[in-house]
């Protein structure tokens, strides 16, 4: 058996297809012709986040040990860089906190899957980079060139999805998404308050010195017309 019963197991924004292909193709940002796609691929779909989104997909993934390729194309998300993230694990990994090493978005933690269960995705597919490509043709024509493989090695994998809590284990904290989203905005809102900060004391500088100038003006106005009054 290549891939669990009901496969895909976890639910997300993707079509599902035959799912004995050994492609599977996430468009990041990017609303592609998924009727296209799906004829080349098990399963196509968006991929919008660093962290659910990025489980989603790994534990689709490994719940089917055919699937052999992972086709990571379509626009870059702002500010979550999923994209980004994707190949930060495939090449990483996570570490004990369960941040993707190297991801620049704004929330990159894998917070359901286990590190090794990570390791499974990591050595079963192999990522075709084709970020920032929308055209379908291109795709497709990637797709066709890649080399069959034989099913991954061991049996499919359940993930089981659900929320997060926070743990102690071993006198260290597991930061749920929740809080970890939390501490996230707080800090972005600390940039945003230091950013106003640095803008008011630039406007406050620049009134001041309007001020200064006008009152200069005046004084020296005054001068030249009293000089004037005395010749």
């Amino acid at each position: 058996m290549t891939f669990l019963p009901d496969w895909p197991p976890v639910r997300g924004e993707y079509t599902s297809g035959d799912p004995n292909k050994q492609v599977a193709i996430i468009t990041l940002a990017s609303e592609l012709d998924k009727n296209r796609l799906i004829k080349k691929s098990a399963i196509v779909g968006t991929m919008k986040t660093e962290n659910i989104g990025i489980e989603k997909v790994v534990a689709n993934i490994i719940s089917n040990t055919g699937i052999r390729y992972l086709v990571v194309c379509g626009a870059e998300v702002h500010g979550h860089l999923s994209g980004d993230a994707m190949m930060a694990l495939s090449k990483n990994g996570i570490d004990k906190e369960g941040r993707i090493i190297g991801a620049k978005g704004a929330i990159p933690y894998i917070s359901n899957i286990p590190e090794d269960q990570i390791n499974i995705w990591r050595e079963q597919v192999e990522i075709i980079d084709l970020m920032n490509i929308e055209d379908v043709n291109r795709i497709e024509k990637t797709i066709d060139s890649l080399a069959a493989k034989e099913p991954y090695k061991g049996e499919p994998v359940l993930v089981t999805m659900g929320a997060a809590k926070e743990e102690k284990q071993e006198g260290e904290t597991a930061v749920s998404p929740e809080l970890v989203a939390i501490e996230a905005r707080v800090r972005a809102i600390e940039g945003e308050v230091k950013d106003l900060g640095k803008v008011q004391k630039v406007m406050a500088g620049m009134t001041s010195g309007l001020f200064q100038g006008f009152v200069i003006g005046f004084v020296i106005t005054i001068v030249i017309l009293g000089v004037r009054r005395l010749l």
